[in-house]
């Protein structure tokens, strides 16, 4: 028998590969020496077909069932069992129909698949034999045509409801299901949505709730067997054990198997099972990395070498305490980068992110990027929805940093062995091997974010290799784009150590000019020790030729004297800036505290010591090693950077494991993370079980200047050295209770402030000696990050004023699970109302436990929201809840009856606004929602100005038909939030309604959120301006808030343009708009007398409608766009608010450069109507009948202006008003003497809008009156 492991993809199609194309060469050998003997012994072609037919089968290489398949080409096997798959999950793929069917169909009919075995279950016939889950559906009934014909059916045939097809109950044994898999543990809405459709009997898709995973652990629905309410839970699990029947054993096995394989690599199972593939080229992983302890680099390295990589996942359980303890800095890069994430999977042409986070040491920089990768991963790994060919193992996002510790401290690779760099010249045109290259594209051709941790050890020319490898591997040849379009996301500190003898890559090329930057500021490590963390950042930016002040020099000394007292623990780490010092200090140590001390020596290829008595020359290269038992030692090679065993990882020997000869082959450690060595305990039969890791000898060992020496004799010793002490390089990112420094010999910039911040506290510094003048800094790190750019911070929308109102409102999706994040959120703080819905929250639970500091909690259930009789009442999540700080004054309104209506309803005192949270469950249909929530609008006073704030779950981005917004509508309220999307599938179902007109002095914005499928609605509003009424009209004499009709006459088109440009001659450009802006004045009292005006007036008005019928322009292109016809004269557009109010919106802006006065334009325009009724009431048509009726409906907020209303803005504000419009003459609405005083506006007849209109370097517009077209 064969037996081969097939352990990795490529293995697999190599083996298929070479089994299929296997040579024959033999066989046809035979057959000729065959063929040759039967003509020698003169046979006949009878005896000769069978004697060949013989030589072919007892011969060849094939099986016994593949000889007799050749021979009689009989199926090799039968199955008394039907196998069926189950297209259960939504995002399934169906079959286009036949192309005949297609031409025959409308082209506009979207009905282009083939219904598959899902659309059948869905139109299963409405009887209760069918109230069955899908897998059921699949494994019991069988689909038939309703074109055949079958005679004496054993089963009664049924129709579907819809479709063309019938079932029939299988008579035999049951079909076998398969269908579509998904991993519980990194694609779980996918899996529960699968694991529902196919086990929960349903009759539409819409029945599932999201988060599927939710709706399986808590959700209950009406079991129409058991004719009872059950747990979603019970039933799937009934069903599914009927088709699977060791599901708790394979769930276990794969919740094991998940675990384990964040780390393992691919090959692992290879050590486990197969020995012979230990040695695999394609296994091997660059274990050693550039060390910046040596000045020097002499290590020769195999360019091409692979490390098989993954995509990695952090559990929930890890990250989330990281997630909900960043502080405001972390959360703002946070959430500036998820943002990014976001656009990047649904935009792929978006710009490559460039982002340097920096900070002093203890910032939290590895808690943000740990952060930042999981959200990252998270939301990238959503792809498989969007592109369902997506491959779940591909890598999208991926964490390096430059030595193997801080790989494995951030949960990374090193940069080295992620890209296939060597480390002797990093040199840029460093290029791989096809097979290399095709093995790097396959694993990272969907890389889109990459994370470099330690940027400050980096050197330029490692850089600079990255830039060139990324591009290589990305396939991108141009000279603009860097790093091969990858995003990258560095991490790193330049005021600390920088790279030993090269320089940072800060000088490089591709840094200062293509990345931002932010800087974190909070210390968290040293947070509890205020003057200490003070200190810290002083000598961080501390230049050469400066001064340590006094206070500073005091407190270092003081830790001086500390250590000559000895107060620290006698194996306190030291840190020493050579290695020298280092080994001298080891030294001492293993003496002082071990016993039985026991020296290794180097072996050669035959595993014999090479002792140092041997030779001279050999006396040379010797490196001895002294340790023993309880020692402190340290990991100085990559062994598997995955599993934690890393360049930099320290522990405690605890054994030694003897061979037969005898002679030890393993020393046992235990490492100070337990996460050390997880994936190494499983497969090493000495560690098994225990909390410990075993190292052997190696080939490659920390000295690098006589590596290629060694390498060709073979020469091999145990990866470790003592660690009591390491240098200031080495200890770079870790963090300790206690340590002792050397300052004497430091001699590089940053080493002092590196060795100082290793410590959480003051008190658990101690300083060897005090040489005060090694504190400094490289002072080319300022110039470099001043010519930075920083990221742009968004502007905040919440106000610090106390004339605001703030308001935060949130689907929070369990305010329990929730509560922590909801607090801690940056944003959380400056709401004065945080409105919340679906907080899962019965009765029982303690409000206590949810009350956050300053505010008060109001709390509705859904239970007590609903009536007993209702059908919500009794079910699950829902409830809604209102925290409101301590200085507002609040009273909550109860309903006078039980409304059914999940709401709190608060008024708040002071603002005289009230204030509704309101949720509506999918369960509840719209038109028993909007009669309830009417009823309660009527009795709390619709008059009042009232914000509606919730989730209504109707998609206000939907182009269905959306009845509470439409009622809503009718009833005066405004969607605030109408068009943008709230959720992370892009829809908008949360909304703030108003019933009432804003001023101008609001702010609004939409904000995301980590934990929750929604994201948060950010509303604040000067409460000082919301004076006005909604339902009332405005007063002449007043400029506040008017009302909103949808019931608004067309304005009358207008307007058209010659090719010139012009500008006013008898003024500087600067001085005519100061002059204009300053001076205008809105009046009637102006015009009043001036019958001139009044005359061009109704002149304009009798004639415009004839006059504009044909006012064309035939010269200009037909393809011309307005903009573009602007241009030919020296103008632009300015965009204008459309809100109804686009007229006199355009007008302010022209008079003052904003749009905040288009009401008191408005109101002046209706006095001066009102005043000189007599003269406009013969231009009123049949829309209005009366004047008197035009200017009711004029006053309200939002109505159009047409040209009545246009003349009267004209004369009152004292300008010629020239509106211009495609393809047509610019037209003059008389409303000055002086020609030069004119104002611009555009009109666009499709859209009915109006906008502003200047020249293009943003002055007033004028055209000369012969360029204008003119009705009086």
């Amino acid at each position: 028998m064969d037996i081969q492991f097939v352990l990795d993809p490529y293995a697999c199609a190599k083996y298929l590969m070479s089994y299929t194309t296997k040579p024959e060469r033999e066989m046809s050998l035979l057959l000729e020496e065959t063929h040759k003997e039967c003509r020698e012994g003169n046979m006949s072609v009878r005896d000769e077909m069978k004697k060949l037919t013989g030589t072919f089968f007892n011969h060849q290489q094939v099986s016994v069932q593949e000889a007799i398949y050749r021979a009689t080409k009989m199926p090799l096997t039968y199955s008394s069992r039907g196998f069926l798959f189950v297209p259960s999950h939504s995002n399934s793929c169906k079959f286009l129909k036949p192309d005949n069917v297609l031409k025959d169909m409308d082209p506009d009919d979207e009905n282009i698949y083939m219904s598959n075995l899902a659309d059948k279950y869905f139109d299963r016939p409405n009887e209760p034999e069918f109230d069955i889950c899908m897998a059921d559906f699949a494994s019991e009934y069988e689909i038939l045509s309703i074109n055949k014909n079958v005679k004496n059916p054993k089963t009664p045939i049924k129709r579907l409801q819809t479709l063309n097809f019938a079932i029939k109950k299988r008579c035999n044994r049951k079909a076998i299901i398969r269908y579509p898999y998904f991993n519980r543990e990194t694609d779980s809405e996918n899996y529960y949505e699968n694991l529902l459709s196919l086990y929960l009997p349903i009759r539409n898709r819409n029945e599932l709730e999201k988060p599927y995973e939710l709706f399986y652990q808590i959700g209950e629905i009406f079991d129409n067997q058991q004719q009872s309410i059950r747990k979603v839970k019970d039933i799937v699990y009934e069903n599914q054990r009927k088709y699977e029947a060791n599901m708790k054993e394979t769930g276990e096995a794969e919740s094991l198997f998940n675990e384990l394989s964040l780390n393992m690599k691919d090959n692992e199972w290879a050590e486990i099972v197969a020995n012979k593939e230990k040695n695999n080229l394609w296994s091997r992983e660059i274990e050693q990395e550039d060390n910046p302890d040596f000045s020097a680099i002499h290590k020769t390295k195999n360019k091409n070498s692979f490390v098989e990589m993954k995509q990695t996942f952090s559990t929930i359980n890890e990250i989330r305490p990281l997630l909900e303890s960043m502080n405001h800095e972390e959360q703002e890069i946070f959430y500036y980068v998820r943002e990014w994430c976001i656009n990047r999977l649904h935009n792929s042409d978006v710009e490559p992110l460039r982002l340097f986070i920096t900070g002093g040491a203890g910032t939290g920089k590895i808690h943000l990027l740990k952060c930042l990768h999981y959200e990252a991963t998270r939301i990238f790994s959503r792809k498989k929805h969007l592109v369902p060919d997506e491959n779940i193992d591909e890598i999208h996002t991926l964490i390096t940093a430059f030595t193997g510790a801080a790989a494995v401290n951030v949960g990374g690779v090193t940069i080295h062995s992620a890209f296939g760099i060597g480390t002797q010249s990093n040199r840029i045109n460093d290029h791989l091997s096809s097979d290399k290259l095709n093995s790097y594209r396959c694993k990272l051709h969907s890389l889109k974010l990459l994370f470099v941790d330690e940027v400050s050890l980096i050197q330029a020319s490692l850089w600079g290799a990255m830039h060139s490898r990324l591009t290589q591997i990305m396939g991108i040849h141009s000279n603009t784009a860097i790093f091969g379009n990858v995003a990258i996301i560095a991490i790193g500190d330049f005021y600390q150590c920088s790279p030993v003898a090269a320089t940072g890559i800060y000088s490089s090329l591709l840094w200062s000019d293509h990345f931002e930057y932010i800087e974190l500021k909070i210390n968290e490590r040293q947070k509890t020790n205020l003057s200490f963390s003070q200190m810290l950042n002083r000598i961080r930016k501390l230049k050469k030729k400066e001064i340590l002040t006094n206070e500073d020099r005091d407190m270092l000394e003081k830790c001086h004297q500390r250590y000559l007292t000895k107060e620290y623990h006698p194996e306190a780490l030291h840190l020493f800036p050579k290695n020298v010092q280092v080994d001298a200090h080891n030294e001492q140590m293993i003496e002082k505290v071990c016993t039985n001390i026991r020296t290794f020596y180097e072996t050669d290829n035959k595993n014999k010591e090479i002792k140092q008595n041997e030779s001279k020359s050999i006396k040379k290269t010797n490196k001895q090693l002294r340790l023993a038992k309880n020692a402190r030692v340290m990991i100085i090679k990559n062994i598997c950077v995955n599993d934690g065993l890393a360049n930099g990882v320290t522990g405690r020997i605890v054994d030694y494991v003897e061979n037969n000869e005898p002679q030890v082959s393993h020393i046992k450690i235990k490492c100070d993370s337990t996460k050390v060595g997880r994936l190494h305990r499983i497969s090493c039969p000495n560690c098994h079980g225990q909390d410990t890791i075993c190292v052997i000898r190696e080939s490659d060992t920390i000295d690098q200047q006589d590596a290629d020496f060694r390498s060709k004799r073979g020469v091999k010793q145990f990866p470790l050295r003592l660690s009591w002490a390491m240098t200031i390089h080495k200890a770079q990112g870790i963090t300790v209770d206690q340590v002792a420094i050397s300052t004497k010999d430091m001699f590089g910039t940053g080493m002092g402030y590196t060795a100082l911040s290793r410590v959480r506290t003051l008190e658990g510094l101690f300083l060897v000696d005090l040489h005060v003048n090694k504190f400094y800094c490289n002072e080319n790190i300022d110039r470099v990050l001043s010519q930075m750019k920083q990221i742009k911070r968004k502007q905040l929308i919440f106000q610090k004023s106390s004339n605001y109102l703030n308001i935060l409102f949130h689907n929070i999706e369990g305010l329990k699970c929730n509560f922590n994040a909801l607090k801690n959120h940056y944003l959380t703080q400056h709401a004065d109302l945080i409105c919340l819905t679906e907080t899962w929250l019965n009765d029982k639970i303690k409000k206590t436990n949810f009350e956050m500091n300053g505010y008060h909690l109001i709390h509705k259930s859904r239970s007590s929201s609903f009536s007993n009789n209702h059908k919500l009442h009794c079910q699950k999540r829902g409830g809604i809840a209102l925290y409101y700080r301590d200085n507002i004054s609040v009273e909550e309104i109860h309903s006078s009856e039980d409304l059914n209506l999940e709401h709190i309803t608060v008024e708040l005192l002071q603002q005289k606004i009230m204030v509704i949270n309101c949720y509506r469950s999918p369960q509840q249909s719209k038109t028993e929602f909007l009669t309830n929530l009417t009823k309660h609008l009527t009795e709390i006073g619709i008059e009042k100005h009232i914000f509606l704030i919730g989730d209504l779950n109707e998609n206000s981005l939907s182009d269905k038909s959306k009845p509470i917004e439409t009622t809503l509508k009718k009833l005066g309220f405004i969607n605030i939030f109408k068009d943008l999307p709230t959720t992370n599938s892009l829809t908008s179902l949360d909304c703030l309604y108003c019933n009432f007109t804003l001023s101008q002095d609001h702010h609004k914005g939409i904000g995301a959120t980590y934990y929750s499928f929604h994201d948060t609605l950010r509303f604040s509003i000067n409460d000082e301006c919301q004076i006005n009424n909604s339902n009332e009209e405005i007063e002449y004499n007043h400029v506040e808030n008017m009302e909103v009709d949808d019931t608004l006459p067309s304005p009358l088109p207008i307007v058209n343009i010659p090719k010139k440009s012009y500008k006013r001659k008898n003024k500087s450009n600067d001085d005519t708009s100061n002059k204009i802006l300053k001076k205008t004045t809105i009046s009637t009292t102006t015009v009043r007398n001036n019958t001139a005006i009044q005359e061009k007036q109704i002149n304009f008005l009798t004639n415009i409608i004839d006059i504009t019928k044909n006012n064309i322009v035939e010269n200009l292109s037909s393809t011309l766009t307005l903009t573009e016809q602007l241009s030919i004269i020296g103008l632009k557009t300015v965009k204008i608010l459309g809100d109804g109010n686009c007229f006199f919106r355009a007008i302010s802006h022209q008079l003052h450069r904003h749009e905040r006065d288009h009401k008191v334009i408005r109101s002046q325009a209706i006095k001066y109507l009102t005043e000189n009724k007599s003269e406009f009431s013969q231009f009123i048509d049949q829309t209005y009948a009366t004047i008197d009726n035009y200017i009711k409906q004029m006053t309200k907020h939002g109505t159009y202006a047409d040209h009545i209303a246009i003349t009267a803005t004209a004369v009152i504000i004292n300008k010629n008003i020239i509106i211009h419009e495609l393809h047509k003459k610019p037209i003059l609405v008389p409303g000055s003497d002086f020609i030069d005083s004119q104002l611009h506006i555009c009109y666009y007849p499709n859209k009915l809008h109006y906008d502003s209109v200047l020249c293009i370097d943003n002055n007033l517009a004028f055209l000369p009156f012969q360029d204008l077209l003119n009705t009086y």
